[in-house]
C-alpha cells in the first residue's frame, strides 16, 4: 500500500511499520510511574512511535511484534501495555551486589488502526532500569507479514 500525501495515516511508501527506540542515558533510573520515554529513534518506518511520548500509534491493522531488552542494575520492572492494559511484564530482582544484567520481555499482538502500545514502569524503588553508552536499553516494533 502507498502513502497518500496528507492522507495522515502514517503508512509508509514502503508498506512497512517498524520502530527501534533507545532510552537516552538521562533518562535512566526514572522516579516516575507510567510510560517509559524512548527519545533516541534509530528508525521509525511508517511513523508510529513518537518520542516525545513514548507511545506507539497504529498505523494499520495487524499483528505486531513487541520487545523490550532493558539494562538493569537492581530491581527493575515493566510492562508493555496495549490501550492502557498490561499484555506481558517483567521483573529483575535485586541482587546483593547489584551487578548490571539485561531483562528481556517480547510478545505478538494484534492491533487496531489507532491502538497504542507502550512500556509502562512502576515507580521508585523498581526503576533501576538505565542506559549508557555502553549499554542500551531499546523497545522495538514491527507490523507481521
Amino acid at each position: 500500500m502507498t502513502a497518500i500525501p496528507g492522507r495522515g495515516d502514517n503508512i509508509s511508501s514502503s508498506g512497512i511499520t517498524a520502530f527501534t527506540a533507545k532510552l537516552h542515558p538521562c533518562d535512566s533510573y526514572p522516579c516516575h510511574s507510567g510510560v517509559l520515554k524512548f527519545r533516541t529513534v534509530l528508525i521509525n518506518e511508517g511513523g508510529g512511535y513518537d518520542h516525545e511520548t513514548g507511545i506507539f500509534t497504529c498505523p494499520v491493522d495487524g499483528f505486531y511484534n513487541f520487545t523490550v531488552h532493558a539494562s538493569v542494575c537492581g530491581r527493575g520492572q515493566c510492562a508493555i501495555f496495549k490501550n492502557g492494559d498490561e499484555v506481558v511484564s517483567l521483573y529483575h530482582p535485586s541482587f546483593p551486589d547489584k551487578c548490571s544484567q539485561v531483562a528481556s520481555i517480547s510478545s505478538v499482538v494484534k492491533l487496531g488502526k489507532n491502538n497504542k502500545v507502550s512500556v509502562n514502569v512502576w515507580g521508585p524503588g523498581r526503576n533501576y532500569i538505565f542506559s549508557t553508552g555502553d549499554s542500551d536499553t531499546i523497545f522495538s516494533g514491527f507490523r507481521l507479514g
